[in-house]
């Protein structure tokens, strides 16, 4: 089963066969770019694909990159998160009803996730690092019916406000989320939304996924709306462009 990994796909990329590289986690615990000591033990940002497997980086740098976003943050494991639902009663519940909602819970353990705002400044570091062509934003469906909705747009960090994750962890935990509200959207039937397309989204919720693609100048290429994978709705596929 031993093979040349590099050699290996090299020749079915000349044999004119498309790769799809997964990076398994996330920017954020990189071990490189994330939230040291707060990550894993490698690179899953896109880089690493090439340093992962052997093939050139000119390869990943001439394909497409894409974003994997949830509508909110969730994370497994300590480390500042600043736009963190875990304050008063109030935010603890919506915390807990997202989380359930979502099944936020760790594939393994079973430990609930730490529930959070969506944070746009780890997102444009994340685009930076990245180099993101398109972005795929799931679990729109779970953030409905909510009475609210607020996006962590950037950071104050020593009274000025900032609109990316500053170099280090420890500053990072200094910094409070300067947040943006966005009018709720209603609960409704997403295998249906999933079957028509893009403008059954309701409008709420599209204004929020411009609002996402814009920061993160990025277009969307597709919107989870649902935890099934036929429960998606497709506006581009990257093996297309």
């Amino acid at each position: 089963m031993t093979i040349n990994c590099g050699e290996f796909l090299s020749n079915k990329r000349d044999a004119g066969e498309e790769l799809l590289f997964e990076g398994a986690q996330g920017t954020s615990i990189d071990i490189d770019h994330g939230i040291y000591p707060y990550v894993t033990s490698s690179n899953p940002t896109a880089g690493g694909a090439a340093v992962g497997t052997g093939i050139a980086p000119t390869v990943v740098g001439q394909g497409e990159v894409v974003g994997i976003v949830k509508a909110y943050l969730s994370r497994v494991g300590t480390g500042p998160l600043p736009t963190e639902l875990d304050g008063d009663d109030r935010e603890e519940e919506l915390a807990d009803f997202i989380r359930e909602k979502g099944g936020e819970f760790g594939t393994v353990t079973g430990r609930p996730r730490r529930i959070g705002w969506l944070d746009l400044p780890m997102l444009r570091h994340a685009a930076r690092a990245n180099g993101f062509t398109g972005i795929a934003v799931n679990h729109i469906d779970v953030l409905a019916g909510l009475d609210e909705i607020q996006v962590g747009h950037a950071y104050e960090l020593d009274g000025e406000e900032i609109d990316t994750m500053p170099a280090t962890t420890e500053r990072w935990g200094d910094c409070a989320p300067v947040l943006k509200s966005f009018e709720p959207w209603d609960d409704i039937d997403w295998s249906t939304v999933a079957e028509e397309g893009y403008e059954a989204i309701p409008a709420n919720a599209r204004e929020y996924l411009d609002y996402i693609s814009d920061e993160m100048d990025t277009p969307i290429y597709a919107v989870g709306v649902g935890p099934g994978r036929e429960e998606t709705v497709m506006l581009e596929t990257p093996f297309d462009q």
